[in-house]
């Protein structure tokens, strides 16, 4: 999954010179946390990107906080306040890259940009959509965790297993615990995920997840995945 896929395209960008409290009011009305802020160039060249802005830089402006910028106003421009130089994704760069970026840079969105020009704009929101997407959890399915030996092949046997029980697999994510092993988050397309990891634990796989009736484990509730049972004696059950 690609940049394009998961930005927002129709950016609201304003000026350097706009007032700080018109860019509240913006804030406020269309429920935006980001502004590219771009500088006007020739009829021929696209409009410079030169800063973005958050909404924590504005809610600062008057507070009492030691990070509130000295001497600033909300009748200032909003160049007071911009941070510059930019971040900036293109659309082709992978989700994953992105999110790297965003996540060690502490930052909460990206400009998009490509051949000089803003196309649209990216956030840690946009990530978190992304995750969900790519892990299939709006389509009916069971959960499995998987653990294998971290080695060439080791997927490819799983699905075999998983395929010979006339099961499709609609997502692939993994967690490494440690070097010589891994562990493979499955999402299947069957209501029989209890089923399915019996099998592969007689085929001599290990399987965390979803744990055996009766196992010490978690229990089967909301915390990774499963649906939590009603309670049958009038209690409430809690995830």
């Amino acid at each position: 999954m690609l940049v394009s896929d998961v930005m927002t395209r129709k950016v609201v960008a304003i000026g350097p010179d706009t007032p700080i409290r018109d860019v509240q009011t913006l804030m406020e009305q269309r429920n935006i946390r980001h502004f590219p802020i771009l500088q006007s160039r020739s009829n021929t060249e696209p409009d410079a990107l030169i800063g973005i802005v958050s909404d924590r830089d504005v809610r600062l402006v008057g507070a009492d906080h030691p990070r509130s910028p000295a001497g600033v106003t909300a009748a200032h421009p909003i160049s007071q306040l911009m941070v510059f130089p930019v971040l900036t994704a293109h659309p082709d760069d992978p989700i994953e890259e992105t999110a790297k970026v965003l996540r060690e840079n502490k930052i909460g969105a990206m400009p998009v940009m490509d051949d000089g020009r803003l196309v649209g704009i990216v956030t840690g929101i946009d990530m978190l959509d992304a995750l969900i997407r790519m892990s299939g959890v709006y389509e009916a399915a069971s959960r499995l965790e998987v653990e294998v030996a971290n080695r060439p092949g080791a997927l490819a046997d799983l699905l075999r297993h998983v395929a010979a029980r006339n099961v499709n697999v609609s997502s692939v994510m993994t967690t490494r615990g440690d070097p010589d092993t891994v562990t493979f988050v499955l999402r299947v397309a069957t209501v029989d995920g209890h089923g399915l990891a019996r099998h592969l634990r007689s085929q001599g796989f290990s399987v965390p997840w979803p744990p055996e009736p009766g196992s010490d484990d978690l229990p089967r509730t909301g915390g990774r995945g499963d649906e939590v049972p009603p309670a049958t004696d009038g209690t409430t059950r809690k995830a």
